[in-house]
């Protein structure tokens, strides 16, 4: 009798295992399909449309902005936008090389109101907010971005 129920128990758990490996197999390769699908229809695809898929319009058409207006020999400085660490500022950086980014950190900080307000360096006209993609990066002058700080530092949005 023992015997019975465990080649029973046995024959069940195969049929168990073999019906999860048909059930998951069956979704992996219609999964992979569709995922074949996609890559064959994007195949001929070039590299300005991938861009323009990936990074969307506004964030590519701010970017074509920022080259036009910052001369290839230029400088700027650069100013993380978002609250943590993600990385928007060095692909800003990127985007815009050869220009000469100078870093001044990120704006919570710039704007916290428990420290003075900070020094620029001299010569850049131009400050660079950059934010990770897809929110585009946002150009301002330099007195522009000082009246900022000095609104958030007292108080205002």
């Amino acid at each position: 009798m023992t015997s019975f129920v465990g080649s029973a128990c046995r024959a069940l758990a195969l049929a168990a295992f073999a019906l999860f490996l048909v059930h998951s197999g069956s979704l992996t390769a219609l999964r992979s399909w569709r995922w074949l699908a996609q890559a064959a229809s994007l195949a001929d695809e070039k590299p300005p449309a991938i861009r323009r898929r990936q990074l969307g319009a506004r964030y590519l058409s701010a970017i074509e902005q920022l080259r036009r207006t910052i001369p290839r020999d230029g400088e700027y400085l650069l100013v993380r936008g978002g609250t943590e660490f993600e990385g928007g500022q060095y692909w800003v950086r990127f985007e815009l090389a050869p220009r000469r980014a100078r870093f001044l950190g990120s704006l919570s900080e710039l704007a916290d109101g428990r420290t003075p307000r900070p020094l620029l360096p001299a010569g850049p006209r131009w400050v660079v907010i950059a934010y990770s993609e897809p929110r585009p990066p946002v150009l301002m002058d330099r007195q522009d971005f000082l009246r900022i700080l000095d609104d958030r530092s007292h108080g205002g949005t």
